[in-house]
């Protein structure tokens, strides 16, 4: 395997790979992946962050709102920092948990972001996060409580290390006012082994909402419908007030931390579809066998236990990893996230994507154009735009094509 820094890929040749040159693309693939090497010398000093991630002789346009993100790390500053270049805005605003099991250098150039850059917090190192899941929703719920405050932005996107944005601060932005104010995120039905038996899971014994009087008694006393999905959601800021404000979750993710593997799974999805529990920005669990597009906010391929479902035949946690020959797919998709990238396996994939939103950003670059009317007919940006009207009747089929990857190549 070759091993050097992505200075040796030259911009233009992203241009061949987003064009489909199959020639060229074999070149980057199997032994021929390029993954980033550390820069242990990397200058961290104030300016030298500061320029890399937004260089003062950037113009922005101004967005209808700013974006939020929450993001809980662990490792690749390097990766990270190129994370925060892509989607930077003068309007957008960043928070990072870090796991506390991190190398001190990872820490303490983490820490600079905070010091160094206006728009972002990096919180104080508290938790130990893992791969099962353990403690990701109070990092993320930490930094939904930091960004609060913080007044302009109308959406946060909650991500983990490994993902990866792929669509450009104005996509994101406009991708979120087709959403129309509904929240966005996978969810299936409840997966066995994801709670620990014996638990109480109705709102009165978790102490879920902090004010219960005019409650239904009906629905404090009913317990939790549990559903499975991702941690990776869209949530409208209506949605974070009323997280941290109206309803305390302290319970409920302490039961979720039970489980060995996947609770943090479980916690967003479920608060979303029990829409009595009124959530802003919710949608509805009466659709159980729906088969259309359910999300927009993650991209995820799962090996599902063959390897040969993976383009790059590589596979982490279930999961598998993208790779530079998927780069074209991905500038064509509708997601405004992708899981995962990982440096040490191609950095070339990471550094193409942030060249194509870089050109998109800055350059007008116009090569795919957004779907608006497909993210306003997903089902539940319709069903939040009609459900307070007492005639609307919700409607499950979709005209919508059930998402598969291979349309996109």
């Amino acid at each position: 395997m070759y091993h050097y820094s992505m200075t040796n890929l030259h911009h233009s040749l992203c241009g061949r790979v987003l064009s489909g040159d199959t020639e060229y693309i074999n070149t980057l693939v199997g032994e021929n992946r390029i993954p980033l090497i550390e820069n242990r010398r990397l200058n961290m000093s104030c300016p030298a962050i500061q320029d890399r991630i937004h260089s003062k002789t950037q113009d922005f346009k101004l967005l209808d709102s700013g974006i939020a993100f929450a993001r809980v790390v662990y490792t690749d500053y390097e990766f990270i920092e190129k994370q925060l270049e892509m989607s930077w805005h003068p309007q957008n605003v960043f928070c990072f948990t870090v796991d506390k099991k991190s190398p001190d250098e990872f820490i303490s150039r983490m820490q600079k972001l905070d010091e160094c850059m206006e728009n972002v917090v990096v919180l104080p190192v508290l938790e130990n996060y893992d791969s099962s899941g353990h403690n990701m929703n109070i990092g993320h719920k930490r930094c939904m409580e930091a960004l609060l405050p913080k007044t302009d932005w109308s959406y946060i996107l909650l991500l983990q290390n490994h993902d990866v944005i792929i669509k450009s601060v104005y996509e994101i932005s406009r991708i979120y006012s087709f959403l129309g104010g509904v929240n966005d995120g996978h969810f299936v039905k409840e997966l066995d082994g994801r709670r620990v038996p014996g638990l109480k899971w109705d709102p009165k014994s978790m102490n879920l909402f902090i004010n219960e009087s005019g409650i239904n008694e009906k629905v404090l006393n009913e317990p939790m419908r549990v559903y499975s999905g991702a941690v990776q959601v869209s949530l409208t800021r209506a949605a974070v007030k009323w997280l941290i404000e109206d309803v305390d979750v302290s319970i409920a993710i302490k039961q979720f931390n039970q489980t060995k593997y996947a609770g943090d799974e479980q916690l967003i999805p479920s608060l979303y579809l029990n829409y009595e529990y009124g959530m802003p920005g919710h949608f509805t669990d009466h659709c159980p066998d729906y088969d259309g597009p359910k999300q927009i906010t993650r991209f995820v391929q799962w090996a599902r236990g063959n390897i040969n479902n993976c383009p790059t035949k590589t596979v982490r946690h279930g999961v598998c990893l993208i790779g530079i020959e998927q780069f074209r797919a991905l500038s064509r998709m509708s997601f405004i996230t992708v899981n995962k990238m990982v440096p040490s396996f191609d950095y070339s994939i990471i550094e193409c994507t942030s060249e194509l939103l870089y050109n998109r950003t800055f350059l007008g670059q116009m090569d795919h154009e957004l779907d608006e009317s497909f993210y306003k007919e997903l089902l539940h940006v319709k069903y939040h735009k009609h459900h307070e009207d007492p005639e609307y009747k919700l409607d499950c089929s979709s005209n919508q094509k059930p998402w598969k990857y291979e349309y996109y190549l």
